[in-house]
């Protein structure tokens, strides 16, 4: 699949990462508000989202996945000397169940066997279907709370298995 790339997010990104934080968010159209509200509501989540994230890992590569030439979904990654946080990956609906989010994780788990670092990340419970994917591709959970698993990937020989 080398029709699907990662490329640094810009200012002319904006309106295209609201809209897919919107595709994230369907139960606000339950709310009973107009779309000037929703908007509104969408666009203040996202901002506390993005300062969250700022704060959380300041130093985090946040790309844009296209897949064929068009903008598909984003992926945030925060690398240190022993892991790679994977802190969002996101993929708009009509992109999804095509494999992007498969290959993008399998590239970060190919950098993690070659660096020897782990892959980390948090999964909302109710996100059954990204947490299938993460199980599938090796994770494990390593943690939890109320709203979210923590879970962790660690390449064979980090595991005394090769």
């Amino acid at each position: 699949m080398s029709d699907v790339i990662l490329r640094g997010v810009t200012a002319a990104d904006e309106d295209f990462l609201v809209g897919l934080y919107a595709t994230t968010r369907p139960e606000v159209a339950m709310f009973g508000w107009d779309e000037a509200e929703q908007h509104a509501f969408i666009r203040m989540q996202f901002d506390m989202q993005r300062r969250s994230y700022a704060m959380q890992s300041p130093t985090a590569e946040h790309s844009v996945i296209a897949y064929e030439g068009r903008n598909a979904g984003r992926l945030i990654v925060e690398r240190s000397a022993t892991s790679l946080s994977l802190t969002d990956i996101a993929i708009l609906p009509e992109f999804r169940q095509k494999g992007i989010a498969t290959l993008i994780i399998k590239r970060l788990q190919d950098e993690a066997e070659r660096t020897g670092r782990s892959i980390e990340l948090t999964v909302e419970r109710m996100n059954v279907n990204a947490f299938q994917l993460y199980r599938k591709l090796g994770f494990e959970v390593t943690g939890e709370n109320q709203l979210h698993l923590a879970m962790k990937w660690t390449p064979k020989d980090k595991q005394g298995r090769k």
